[in-house]
């Protein structure tokens, strides 16, 4: 256990100092808000703030409740740990708790239909997956314990929970394949698929091969990226809840206006959302962009970028339910790249989100 530990801490201890390095002698792209409240206004309506900073954390995952609250996941490093914590926002924004999980990273969060929040806690000692009810108790989840990188959450209709595990660690230090691992209603994890497609690659800036990431479900598929590799799967999933075989349902395509093309030779998904339509919303970490992939077509379009918006390097996005939020998506920055810093963004992305199961 212990060296899996120091080998996370050391993964992304790594991966911030590689991106802070790159950025060494640059001129940001865009400025820290600034004002009173250092709150900054984009044009997205809605009561929640636009633009809520986070500085010494890292923000990792969002979700939100059928009400309207915003839940996001943090990392913040002690002693070269990393510990996650869970902060609760109202429709307004204001901040109502902050909760530590454990020692571990990633914090990959989705909300039940009942509004119970779930964690995804990975390589730490406390690794699995977690369930806070919305009384605050907090349980570890059967046999989730056994997943090595649990990252990205997804329900399918059934209520079943659909985990992503970017790397397995069957025979430590050597880093394995990438997997799909499923907990159904009142169940334990159990393996669903282990394949090549999920399996990521050593590639700048990764220190190591982070491949199956964000996930999402709609009309019996899975929706996964692979980061490494810059692809998005397609997983059938069969009336069962078994998976069928994976296939490369897509490509992420170059960010038009991104100034960061050049400095990363891989356009980076990580978490994944979805509007009423199907269509799939993706955070482009290397490119600092949200870009929308129509269901019917796989056509890709820029939904936000840098300079425009302030992005560093986004990772997970979920679209709002509060009222005058629901076609608005908010976005966590990583803040590793010096521009907006660690921080919540809202953006509209001029067409409602998916309801929630």
């Amino acid at each position: 256990m212990k060296r899996k530990v120091l080998f996370a801490g050391a993964l992304f201890l790594a991966l911030g100092v590689i991106v802070l390095l790159s950025q060494q002698g640059q001129r940001p792209f865009t400025q820290r808000p600034e004002g009173k409240d250092s709150v900054l206004r984009l044009l997205a309506a809605g009561a929640f703030p636009a633009f809520i900073p986070m500085p010494g954390v890292s923000p990792r995952g969002v979700a939100v409740d059928k009400v309207g609250n915003v839940y996001v996941s943090v990392g913040e490093v002690r002693a070269n740990f990393e510990y996650i914590q869970i902060r609760k926002f109202t429709p307004a924004g204001e901040q109502l708790f902050s909760v530590e999980i454990g020692q571990g990273t990633i914090g990959g969060l989705a909300v039940s239909a009942n509004g119970d929040l779930y964690v995804a806690m990975a390589a730490g000692l406390n690794k699995g997956v977690y369930r806070m009810d919305r009384k605050g108790n907090i349980e570890l989840l059967p046999g989730s314990d056994q997943i090595f990188f649990a990252n990205g959450l997804a329900f399918d209709d059934r209520g079943t929970l659909y985990i992503t595990e970017s790397l397995s660690m069957d025979s430590p230090p050597a880093p394995g394949p990438g997997s799909i691992w499923r907990i159904p209603r009142g169940g334990q994890a159990e393996l669903c698929l282990r394949d090549e497609l999920l399996t990521g690659i050593v590639v700048y800036p990764l220190p190591a091969p982070i491949g199956a990431n964000g996930i999402a479900y709609y009309h019996g598929n899975l929706y996964v990226t692979n980061t490494a590799k810059g692809t998005v799967l397609r997983i059938p999933v069969w009336p069962d809840g078994s998976v069928g075989e994976p296939e490369k349902w897509a490509e992420l395509q170059e960010v038009p206006g991104s100034p960061l093309p050049g400095k990363f030779p891989v356009v980076m998904g990580d978490g994944i959302a979805l509007d009423v339509h199907g269509n799939l919303y993706v955070a482009v970490l290397t490119r600092s962009a949200v870009v929308r992939i129509n269901l019917l077509d796989k056509s890709q379009e820029t939904v936000a970028a840098i300079p425009l918006t302030p992005f560093d390097f986004p990772a997970s996005l979920v679209f709002g339910t509060g009222k005058g939020e629901r076609t608005n998506l908010f976005v966590t920055n990583l803040g590793m790249g010096g521009w907006a810093g660690p921080s919540l963004v809202k953006i509209d992305a001029g067409v409602p989100g998916r309801p929630l199961h």
